[in-house]
């Protein structure tokens, strides 16, 4: 597993990653089916922003967790 969070990668395979998650967030990792990227953000981000952040991950990354 591997996740950003700002501009920086954490990989669970060098250091350990907990995730709390709520019933909703829960839910919605169970429904996600082949996709690969989940992002949980403040309610009052920019959609665009948001979109863009989760865009930007180097593909590198990806093939990682292939």
């Amino acid at each position: 597993m591997i996740i950003k969070i700002g501009n920086t990668y954490y990989n669970s395979t060098q250091e350990p990653i907990l995730l709390i998650l709520s019933e909703h967030e829960k839910e919605c990792i169970s429904n996600m089916g082949d996709k690969k990227k989940f992002c949980s953000f403040p309610e009052e981000s920019n959609i665009n922003e948001i979109e863009k952040f989760m865009r930007e991950v180097p593909n590198e990354i990806i093939r990682y967790v292939d």
